[in-house]
């Protein structure tokens, strides 16, 4: 009985169909992915990640509207792009808010004072582990994006935004040990 292969035969015809509308609604789903990002490059690669998603989909049952299940997967992994770029540049203002405050003159005594947070920010960075020092000396000093620093470690997007956070939390309490 050859039954495992009457299941990929099934998955492959409704993989076909949601091909087939993927294939018509392409164009609309990039407009619209423009649109919501601003940017043509961000829509194409919004785009690709929903074709990575649909074909690594396992059916279940019956896809009776591709179109409508499409538009779910891109409307999805839009909103999902949009929030961490949201929450990137939450933690970018939080950082330059940190490390670079505006001063209009620089006495010798802000000076002084400068210099001392930098040696209490580098060693409150210093007792992070060395991954997450890493991680987030590439994004934030050597302005390395997340997805790239997955791509050179290895490891997924979430971890990369978890060490940058983890650094950042730590930044966060000098920070409050130094206003207090």
């Amino acid at each position: 009985m050859s039954f495992p292969a009457v299941v990929v035969l099934v998955d492959r015809l409704k993989l076909a169909k949601l091909i087939g509308a993927f294939g018509k609604m392409r164009p609309r789903l990039e407009a619209v992915a423009q649109s919501r990002t601003g940017c043509r490059a961000m829509a194409e690669d919004l785009i690709q990640d929903v074709w990575l998603k649909l074909e690594n989909t396992s059916f279940n049952g019956e896809v009776n509207n591709p179109g409508g299940f499409i538009t779910q997967v891109a409307n999805t992994t839009i909103t999902g792009h949009l929030r961490k770029e949201r929450r990137r540049a939450e933690i970018n203002a939080e950082v330059c808010g940190l490390l670079w405050e505006s001063v209009d003159e620089a006495s010798p005594e802000r000076v002084l004072i400068g210099q001392e947070n930098l040696c209490l920010i580098c060693a409150a960075l210093s007792e992070l582990p060395a991954k997450t020092q890493r991680i987030f000396l590439m994004n934030r000093i050597e302005q390395i994006p997340h997805r790239r620093i997955a791509e050179i470690l290895g490891i997924s997007d979430e971890a990369v935004y978890y060490h940058i956070r983890r650094a950042l939390e730590q930044l966060a309490e000098l920070r409050d040990e130094l206003v207090d």
